[in-house]
Order: structure tokens, then sequence, then C-alpha cells
């Protein structure tokens, strides 16, 4: 394992995962302040009253780059006071890179002289004798990654500046300056990270965009996902579109390619990406995650945490005679205010509303 995926030792460990702090005023405009005081007060907790030794921020905590292309500081200066003030009560601090912080990467760090790492595409931790596996989660996400591909071939296509045009300001002193031609390329990062992150039209996606993301992730409407299913659960996200599909008069079947599919079936779009959300589904991705993992490092993890998808979620079962967990650490969007706490290896879930009370 490379510098930022050496083992880290942490007996009590708290796990949060896409705080998204940046998008609660156009979540809950009218209590969004109130929102950020009950997560500055869990920070404090953390500090004065969890017993954490360690903090885990499993991605998302707020975009990077800003959206609008706004400065993180000072508007988020609070809450970094209060992660500083973590960090010098003797409690390490873990960040692990999401697709919404994306824009980090390469700042990847395992400073030894302090608790503060920075982590992608994962953290390993040991705790008590279980060694846990942490990552975000949106590298299993292949409607995230058709998307950002899209977007790049868009970007990609603009045509070249000529040479004498972007050569002008070299080789031409006295002419009038000309229109701004930047290269294409000028453009990459800016359209990579605003891609992972949903932008720049927000969840609102062209047609071409919506017909790929169907051919996607309708794929789970054709399976019933029974190994990853607790006894009597109900697949509701999936029971939900089908008739919904019926109704509208297509048939599953019509959304596997991207463009012979039925405009009236653009009518479901979000309901079939809460069926490819949907907790199911990802707990046979975080599965296959772990068992691809172990093969790299060496069958030396016992417990996978993912966030990304916003629900917190549990599966425990069995591979080759050894027992394997998954548990996902939910988010903090909208009302929601969740969080893992690891102590010896043994995972509490704390799935809860902002306005809670901490345990």
């Amino acid at each position: 394992m490379g510098a930022t995926s050496d083992v880290l030792k942490a007996q009590s460990v708290i796990v949060v995962s896409d705080v998204h702090v940046d998008e609660w005023p156009g979540e809950i405009p009218e209590q969004h302040e109130e929102k950020r005081q009950a997560f500055l007060e869990f920070l404090h907790w953390v500090k004065d009253d969890s017993g954490a030794q360690h903090l885990v921020i499993n991605g998302d905590l707020v975009d990077i780059p800003q959206k609008d292309g706004t400065p993180l500081l000072p508007a988020f200066l609070d809450i970094f006071h209060a992660l500083i003030e973590l960090y010098r009560s003797g409690i390490g601090i873990s960040y692990v890179i999401g697709n919404h912080d994306s824009g980090i990467l390469g700042f990847s760090s395992d400073i030894r002289q302090i608790p503060l790492t920075i982590n992608y595409p994962y953290l390993v931790l040991e705790s008590g004798d279980v060694r846990l596996l942490i990552e975000h989660g949106h590298l299993l996400d292949a409607w995230l990654w058709a998307y950002v591909e899209h977007r790049l071939n868009f970007t990609c296509a603009t045509s070249p500046p000529t040479p004498e045009n972007a050569m002008r300001q070299f080789i031409d002193p006295n002419s009038a300056p000309a229109e701004v031609h930047l290269p294409p390329a000028h453009a990459m990062a800016h359209e990579l990270f605003s891609a992972l992150q949903w932008e720049p039209k927000g969840l609102e996606f062209t047609e071409t965009e919506m017909r790929l993301a169907i051919s996607l992730m309708a794929l789970t409407l054709f399976d019933d996902f029974d190994d990853v299913r607790a006894d009597g659960e109900v697949f509701s996200e999936k029971d939900i579109v089908l008739p919904e599909l019926q109704e509208l008069g297509v048939a599953p079947e019509q959304l596997r390619v991207a463009a012979e599919i039925p405009r009236l079936a653009l009518e479901a779009f979000r309901m079939i990406g809460d069926v490819y959300y949907a907790k199911i589904p990802w707990r046979r991705a975080a599965r296959y995650r772990l068992r691809q993992l172990n093969n790299e490092l060496g069958n030396l993890i016992s417990t996978i945490v993912l966030g990304h998808i916003h629900k917190i979620d549990h599966m425990q079962w069995d591979e080759n005679g050894q027992q394997r967990d998954y548990h996902n650490a939910g988010s903090w969007k909208n009302h929601n205010a969740d969080f893992l706490y690891l102590e010896n290896g043994q995972v509490s879930m704390y799935e809860r509303l902002w306005t809670d009370a901490l345990p």
C-alpha cells in the first residue's frame, strides 16, 4: 500500500459522509443556519464528549472547487476552525476524497508528525482486531463516470484556435487585441470537476444524457437482488417504478439501448434513478468492491465503509468462511445527520435527524 493508504490504527473512530454543507441553503432555506450550528455542535461533541480518538470525513463535506467559483474561505471559516480545534485537542482527522471535493486530488498526504491524512481512493483503518476500508463510493458509480466522459467528450469537440491566433501575442506586437481564444484544454479541468459535482446544469440533464443514464441505471430493473436482501425485505424503489413504466406503455426491455428509449420513458427518469441509488443494489456493489480490494491488498479487510448514495445501511455475509461487513455512513443532506461510531472494531450506526439530541 502507498503512503496515503498505510494502516491507520485507532480504537474509537467516528465516520461521517456526504455532509454537503454548501447545499443546505437550497434544501432547507429557512433552517440551514440552525442546521449549520448543529453540525458545529456535532464537531464540538466529537472533541469534548464522544470519546473518539479519530474523525473520518468520508468525502463531500463541501464542493471543491465551489460551483460558482467563489473562495472556500471565509464562507466556511467556522467549520474549518472547528476542525482545527478538533486537531489541536489531539483527535486525528482523516479526509477521504469524494466526487464533490475531487478538486483536492493530488493533495493526498500523510503528515506523520500530526494526526491528519488526506486519502484517495481509500483509507485502511485498524480498530481492535478488525481492518476496515473506508472509501467514498463514487468509483463504483457507472452513471456518474459515463456522465463525466460525456461532458469531457463534449468539451474536446470544440475546435482549437489556429496556430496564428494562438501565437499572435508573441509574433505581432502591433496588432489590436483579438477575440480571446483559449485552448480547449483550458476548460477540461473545470468541466471535469463540474461534471463530478453533477454540474454545469445541476440535476437537469439533456435528453441525450437522460437516455444514456436510463440505459445504464435501468439494468437494475432486471434483477431482484435476492442475494443482498434481508428476509422479507421489499425492494420498494423497484416496486414503484415498474407500474409507472407499465402505465406509460413502456417495457423495461425498451430501455436497454439509449437511442431507442421511448420518449415517454424519460418521464420515469428520476424514479429509475431512485432504483439505481437504492440501498439494495449498492450492497452488491460494495461486496464486489471489497472482494476486488482484498485481491489487491492481500485479503486483509473484513469491513468496507462507503458513502455517496446518502443512505445509511448495513449488510453482513460470509465469504469463504470469513465474516464480511458493509456499512454505509449515510449523509447530512436535507434533514439527515447520520454517522458511524467504531469502537474496537464494532460499528454502531446512528441514523438520525439534525434536530435529534447527540448520544
